[in-house]
C-alpha cells in the first residue's frame, strides 16, 4: 500500500500536527509500595524503560502496548498547541503516551527544541534520546529548552510523555521548534528556562528565527489518500458550530456555518450520545450562511450528546478520508422554572420521579422511597459497591446514600438481601479517614469530602456499632464516636465563620448531601441539630445569592459547564425543589438526599428570600477558614470578601480583592446573571480545553487571579497577569444567543435580557469570536494587562436600550495603565486600579468586609453564636452553640 502524508508547516514553531497512540493507562497495584510526595516520581520510574517501544509510526497502524493494542490517529493540535489527553480516574494509573512527526528541514544544522509537559517525557530525533523532563506540574504544565540536531531532509521527532493518574490528571504536551539553519542560537535567542513555569513557550521572543521557521513543514506518514480533500473538509469543520451548549424541549438543534466561509462542500452531521448510539443524521451542503437542522430538544432523551462531522458517505469511503470533529451539546427535558411554583411535596415527588427516570445510585434511592420497589437496578447498586470496595475516588458520594438507604429502608421486606449483604461488606471493610490503613486515590482533604466521609463514619457506626470494621479493627461504635467528633468540628467551623469552597454551585451539592443525612438520620442529638442549623445556613447563602432560579455568585471552586448558565448547576435541582426556582438535571445527589430527610424541613424565610422580586439589594459577606495542615492539607487563613447586587432583573456578584496576581486554581471570580441562559463573567484561560480535570480551564478559574471591585451596579476588574503566559489573553462568556438584543459598539459590548442592561469593555479593546467552539458565546481582549469594566443598567432607571447605550459611552471612562476612571450610571466616580483603594468620588471604600453577612436580611460577625434572617413576612434565629 502507497503511503502519503498529511502536510503542515510549523505554527508559531509550534509542531501542531502529530500521529498519537494511547494513552496506555496500566491501574497500579499495591500502592501501599509506593510512599511520600514523591510517589508519583517513583511510579514513573518503577514502570521507566529506555527505549521507546514503538517502530516506524504510520496512521492507523497498530501496536501492543503492555499488552494493550494502541492505534496511531492523526491528531490536530487546537490554538493552545498541546496534545491533550488529560482525563479523570478513579484509581491510580500509569499513563504512557507517543506523538509522532516527520519535520523536514532544509538544511543540516543545530536546532533549540522547547518541550512543555505535565509530567516526564522523553524525546527522540532521528532514533536518539535527545532530552528526558523528569518533573511533575500538576496544573500548568513546565517548559523546559534542550538542544538538538536536524539533518538535511526529513527528522524524525518521538515524544514520549507520561503520567501518574490519581483523579483528576491534566495530560498535555507541546514541542517548539527553532531551527537555526548552520549556526548555533545566539544567548538572546535560547528563552530561560527554569523551575519557574514563566517559561512558556508562548512567551518565548523567536524574532530572529522565524524566517528559518517558516522553512520547516510537517509531514504524517498515512495509508489514505485524498489529503487535499481532507484538508478542506477540515477547514469547512473548523468553521462549523452550534449557537449554545444546552438545549430545552422547544430548542431547535442546528449546526451553522457563518456567512463569510468561501468554500462548500457535502458532508455528514450526526447527533449521537456519549456511547456512539446514532439518534439523527443529515447529509447537507455546508457553505457559507448554511444551517441543518437536526432535530429539536423534546425528541431526545436527558443528557451528554455530540454532532459528528464527517465526510459525506457518498462521495468518500470513510475508511479513505479519516477526518471528523465533534460539537458538543446537552439536551435538557426538564423545563427550567424562574417563577416559583407548586407546593414543596408535590415538588418533591416531581424530583423523585425525576431522579427515578436517570441513571446511577441516588436514582435506585429515589426508587426505594417512591415505594418502586420492583423497578430498582440491584445489579447497577452492586456495581457501584464493587467500586467502594476498591476504594475508589468519589466512593464517598455514594456510600453515604447507601448507607442512609439502608438505615431508611432496610426493614421493608421489599429490600434485597443481596444488596443489604453488599453495603454491610462495602461499609464493614471501607477506609473512613485518610490515616487508617490503606493507600488508595480517594480525596480526603476537601471541604466536601471532609464532612461527606465523617457522615459515612458516623452512619456505619451506628448501623454496625457492635461489629469489628476490619480496615482498622475498631468496632463501629468506635468509629461512630470519632465520625461524630470529626463531624461536629467540622460544623462548628461552617457555623462560626463560613465556608472555604464559598458559594460553590457544584460543592454545596455535596456538603447538602452530607448534611442532609445528618440531620435525618443522626443519633446524636446535638450532632444532628447543628447539621440542620448549618443546612439552613448553607441554603440561605444560596437563596441570598441567586437570581430567577440560577445560583450566580461567586464562586470558590466551579466548572465551565456549571457556570455557563443555570441549566447544569448541581445546586439547581435542590433549589427547585426548596423554593420552586431552577430545574431538575443529572446532579440527583443533593436533591434526592433532601427529598428524602422528612426530619429535616426548610425555615419558611429562606424561600422567601430565593423566591423575592426585591427592588434593590446590596449584601455584603466575609467567610474565613483557618486551615491546618493535619485536617486540610493546606495551612494559613483562607478568607473571601464578597458582595451581591441584586434587583428584579439582573444581579452583580464579585470576590473583593481576592489574593490579586495569585495563581488561581477554580475560583469564579464575578459574574453577572440575568436568567438561565444569559451570563457573563470575564476569566484568563491556560488552554482551549473544556475538561474539568483542567483547574483553571478554558471556562472556569484563572491562570492569575484579577484585583476587582464593585460598587453596586459597577464592577471594575483588573488584570496583571505575568511574563510566559501561555494564552496571552483574557475573555469574557458572551452567549449572544441569551440576549434579546446585543450590540458591539463604541469599544463596549452592549446586551439586553428583558429590562435588564449590560455593558462592558476592557482597555485593550474587544474581538467577538466568531469560530470555534465558543463563536458568538466569547469576547477576547488579548495582552497580559488589561482592564475590564462592566455597568448594569434596567429599563426603570436608564430608559430603554438605545438610551443605556448612549449613557454608557457619555460615562466618560479613562484607562491609565493598570487603573481606570469610570462615572458609573449611578452618578458618582469610580476610580480603581492594581494598586490603592477603591475611591467612589474620591472617597477611599473598604475591600475587606468587616461582619460575616451584612445585609437588611442578616447582619452577624464572624463567630457569632447565632444569626437572625429576617425576610419581609417569616425570620428564623440559627442557633450555633449546640456541642459547646
Amino acid at each position: 500500500m502507497p503511503t502519503h502524508f498529511i502536510e503542515d508547516t510549523l505554527n508559531d514553531g509550534f509542531v501542531d500536527r502529530w500521529l498519537v497512540a494511547g494513552p496506555r493507562a496500566l491501574e497500579v497495584p499495591n500502592l501501599e509500595r509506593f510512599s511520600g510526595p514523591d510517589y508519583k516520581l517513583q511510579i514513573v520510574r518503577h514502570y521507566h524503560t529506555p527505549d521507546p517501544d514503538v517502530d516506524s509510526p504510520e496512521e492507523l497502524k497498530t501496536f501492543v502496548a503492555d499488552g494493550q493494542e494502541l492505534r496511531w490517529q492523526a491528531y490536530r493540535c487546537a490554538e493552545d498547541h498541546f496534545v491533550d489527553l488529560s482525563g479523570f480516574y478513579h484509581t491510580c494509573h500509569h499513563l504512557r503516551a507517543w506523538a509522532y512527526a516527520r519535520v523536514v528541514c532544509p538544511g543540516a544544522g543545530p536546532a533549540w527544541l522547547q518541550l512543555t509537559a505535565n509530567a516526564p517525557a522523553d524525546v527522540w530525533v532521528n532514533g536518539v534520546h535527545v532530552f528526558r523532563l523528569e518533573e511533575f506540574h500538576h496544573q500548568i504544565p513546565a517548559t523546559r529548552g534542550f538542544m538538538a540536531h536536524l539533518r538535511a531532509g526529513e527528522n524524525e521527532l518521538l515524544v514520549r510523555f507520561e503520567a501518574v493518574a490519581a483523579r483528576e490528571c491534566p495530560y498535555v504536551m507541546a514541542l517548539r521548534v527553532a531551527w537555526t539553519e548552520g549556526r548555533g542560537p545566539r544567548t538572546e535567542d535560547r528563552p530561560t528556562t527554569s523551575d519557574e513555569q514563566v517559561a512558556s513557550a508562548r512567551s518565548m521572543q523567536y524574532a530572529a528565527l522565524e524566517t528559518q521557521n517558516s522553512k520547516l513543514t510537517v509531514r504524517l506518514p498515512t495509508p489514505v489518500p485524498l489529503q487535499e480533500q481532507r484538508a478542506a473538509l477540515e477547514r469547512i469543520f473548523e468553521r462549523a458550530f452550534l449557537e449554545r451548549e444546552v438545549y430545552g424541549r422547544q430548542d431547535t438543534i442546528a449546526v451553522r456555518w457563518p456567512a463569510d466561509m468561501a468554500e462548500s462542500r457535502q458532508v455528514c452531521l450526526r447527533l449521537q450520545d456519549a456511547r456512539g448510539r446514532i439518534y439523527a443524521e443529515a447529509l447537507p451542503l455546508a457553505r457559507a450562511g448554511a444551517a441543518q437542522v437536526l432535530g429539536k430538544g423534546a425528541q431526545f432523551r436527558d443528557g451528554a450528546y455530540h454532532v459528528v462531522l464527517m465526510p459525506h458517505p457518498e462521495t468518500y469511503y470513510l475508511e479513505n478520508l479519516r477526518v471528523t470533529r465533534r460539537l458538543p451539546l446537552h439536551i435538557q427535558q426538564s423545563g427550567f422554572a424562574s417563577e416559583p411554583y407548586g407546593t414543596y411535596e408535590g415538588r418533591r415527588i416531581e424530583a423523585l420521579m425525576d431522579a427515578a427516570g436517570r441513571e446511577g445510585v441516588y436514582s435506585e434511592i429515589a426508587k426505594m422511597e417512591l415505594g418502586r420497589w420492583e423497578e430498582v437496578r440491584v445489579p447497577a447498586l452492586l456495581a457501584e459497591i464493587e467500586r467502594i470496595e476498591r476504594r475508589a475516588d468519589c466512593s464517598d458520594f455514594y456510600l453515604v446514600g447507601l448507607l442512609g438507604a439502608l438505615i431508611r429502608y432496610g426493614g421493608d421486606p421489599a429490600f434485597p438481601t443481596e444488596l443489604r449483604a453488599a453495603i454491610e461488606r462495602a461499609a464493614i471493610g471501607f477506609r473512613y479517614w485518610a490515616d487508617d490503613p490503606g493507600a488508595d486515590a480517594m480525596w480526603f482533604w476537601s471541604e466536601n469530602h471532609q464532612i461527606l466521609f465523617h457522615a459515612c463514619e458516623v452512619l456505619a457506626g451506628q448501623l454496625f456499632a457492635d461489629r469489628t470494621l476490619t480496615n482498622t479493627g475498631q468496632t463501629g461504635a468506635w468509629h461512630r464516636e470519632r465520625g461524630e467528633r470529626m463531624a461536629l468540628r467540622w460544623l462548628q467551623r461552617r457555623a462560626a465563620s463560613g465556608f472555604r469552597e464559598w458559594d460553590s454551585n457544584t460543592y454545596f451539592e455535596h456538603d447538602a448531601l452530607a448534611l442532609a443525612h445528618l440531620a435525618d438520620l443522626a443519633e446524636h442529638d446535638t450532632l444532628r441539630e447543628l447539621a440542620a442549623v448549618v443546612l439552613d445556613k448553607l441554603l440561605f447563602t444560596m437563596a441570598l445569592n441567586s437570581h430567577r432560579g440560577v445560583f450566580g455568585s461567586t464562586h470558590g471552586r466551579a466548572y465551565g459547564p456549571a457556570i455557563k448558565g443555570g441549566r447544569l448547576e448541581l445546586t439547581s435541582g435542590m433549589g427547585r425543589l426548596l423554593w420552586g426556582l431552577g430545574t431538575f438535571n443529572s446532579a440527583t445527589l443533593g436533591t434526592v438526599a433532601l427529598a428524602c430527610a422528612r426530619g429535616y424541613e426548610l425555615p419558611a424565610v429562606i424561600a422567601e428570600i430565593a423566591t423575592a422580586r426585591v427592588e434593590e439589594l446590596w449584601s455584603r459577606e466575609r467567610h474565613r477558614q483557618e486551615l491546618t495542615w493535619e485536617y486540610d492539607r493546606a495551612e494559613g487563613v483562607l478568607e473571601v470578601s464578597k458582595v451581591t447586587y441584586r434587583t428584579p432583573d439582573a444581579m452583580l456578584c464579585a470576590a473583593l480583592d481576592h489574593h490579586p496576581g495569585a495563581p488561581g486554581v477554580q475560583q469564579h471570580i464575578w459574574q453577572a446573571t440575568f436568567d438561565q441562559d444569559a451570563v457573563v463573567f470575564v476569566t484568563h484561560p491556560p488552554c482551549v480545553s473544556e475538561d474539568g480535570t483542567h483547574r483553571p480551564g478554558f471556562w472556569h478559574g484563572n491562570v492569575t487571579l484579577p484585583r476587582v471591585a464593585q460598587w453596586y451596579d459597577a464592577l471594575i476588574d483588573v488584570r496583571n497577569i505575568p511574563e510566559g503566559d501561555w494564552m496571552g489573553f483574557t475573555h469574557a462568556y458572551f452567549p449572544t444567543f441569551a440576549f434579546d438584543e446585543y450590540a458591539l459598539e463604541g469599544g463596549w459590548a452592549f446586551a439586553r435580557r428583558g429590562e435588564g442592561y449590560l455593558a462592558l469593555t476592557a482597555a485593550r479593546g474587544l474581538e467577538l469570536v466568531t469560530r470555534g467552539p465558543g463563536a458568538y458565546r466569547e469576547l477576547r481582549s488579548y495582552g497580559r494587562q488589561n482592564v475590564w469594566v462592566c455597568q448594569l443598567g434596567r429599563a426603570v432607571r436608564d430608559g430603554d436600550f438605545a438610551s443605556f447605550r448612549a449613557r454608557v459611552l457619555a460615562a466618560g471612562l479613562q484607562f491609565e495603565g493598570l487603573r481606570a476612571r469610570y462615572g458609573s450610571l449611578r452618578g458618582v466616580m469610580l476610580e480603581f486600579g492594581w494598586e490603592g483603594p477603591l475611591l467612589v468620588d474620591g472617597a477611599a471604600q473598604p475591600l475587606r468586609n468587616e461582619r460575616h453577612y451584612e445585609s437588611p436580611l442578616c447582619t452577624c460577625d464572624l463567630g457569632a453564636p447565632a444569626m437572625e434572617i429576617a425576610g419581609w413576612e417569616q425570620v428564623v434565629r440559627l442557633d450555633f452553640t449546640a456541642g459547646e
